[in-house]
């Protein structure tokens, strides 16, 4: 077994998954990503009381547009043409 252990939290898909040394295998899926975040330093901190090193890396959020607003700023420009 490892002695080093990293945490990562990812977003997919408008929810943030937390898998562990990218292992397929999905440890939990939050709504959040500050849950998210607090679940992978409570396993980190876990990791490290059993006397392994532990990381948590985070992935920058994907950016995200509100479709709300372009169909009426469509209309607006081809009303004032």
């Amino acid at each position: 077994m490892a002695d080093s252990n990293t945490y990562y939290v990812r977003p997919v898909a408008g929810v943030w998954h937390v898998t562990w040394n990218d292992s397929p295998d999905l440890i939990s899926s939050c709504p959040s990503q500050h849950e998210a975040v607090a679940l992978a330093q409570l396993l980190a901190r876990h990791m490290t009381s059993q006397g392994r090193t532990a990381q948590v890396e985070v992935a920058e959020p994907e950016l995200r547009r509100p479709t709300w607003g372009r169909k009426g700023l469509a209309g607006a420009a081809a009303a004032a043409a």
